[in-house]
């Protein structure tokens, strides 16, 4: 029977995304071109407890001057969410979106690794330009509701590059 990881690259070619295992370990990074920049995953299998976890960084670092509009904007947005969380390193000032899941053993899915990777990747792009805002603002006021509410800064694919 084939390993979770095997599952994780099996999803991925299938897929016909590029990746990049991770020598010695269960994990894999890879890439995807998104509407408001590129986005990088860390995919890894956690086979002792049968788990994937899907994680994207946003890469951008924030100083203590924008930490509490930017947790204020994670937590409105985490409350909306029903898959995966945002979460922020508070002493290193940056930002990822995680998603896991637990597969009972023969219960693994192409699609439903494949689902993960797509929800990491939307996640993460549709709050990029939000997180740019918070930072441009650093040490200013942030109406963070408002802020939530521009549906100009939405992608227009919702999938970008993932079909």
């Amino acid at each position: 029977m084939a390993t979770l990881f095997q599952f994780v690259t099996d999803a991925f070619a299938k897929a016909k995304w590029a990746f990049r295992p991770v020598d010695g370990q269960n994990v894999i990074e890879a890439e995807f071109e998104a509407h408001h920049g590129k986005i990088f995953l860390h995919v890894q299998a956690f086979e002792e407890i049968g788990a994937v976890s899907v994680v994207a960084d946003s890469h951008t670092t924030f100083g203590p001057e924008s930490k509490m509009a930017l947790s204020e904007l994670l937590m409105r947005t985490n409350r909306e969410l029903s898959i995966g969380a945002f979460e922020m390193d508070w002493d290193h000032g940056h930002v990822s979106f995680r998603v896991s899941n637990v597969f009972p053993p023969g219960y693994a899915s192409h699609d439903l690794i494949a689902s993960l990777v797509r929800t990491t990747v939307v996640e993460m792009d549709r709050l990029t330009p939000l997180l740019s805002i918070v930072k441009s603002k650093a040490g200013q006021f942030v109406d963070v509701q408002a802020l939530l509410t521009r549906e100009d800064l939405l992608p227009g694919d919702p999938d970008p590059g993932l079909n």
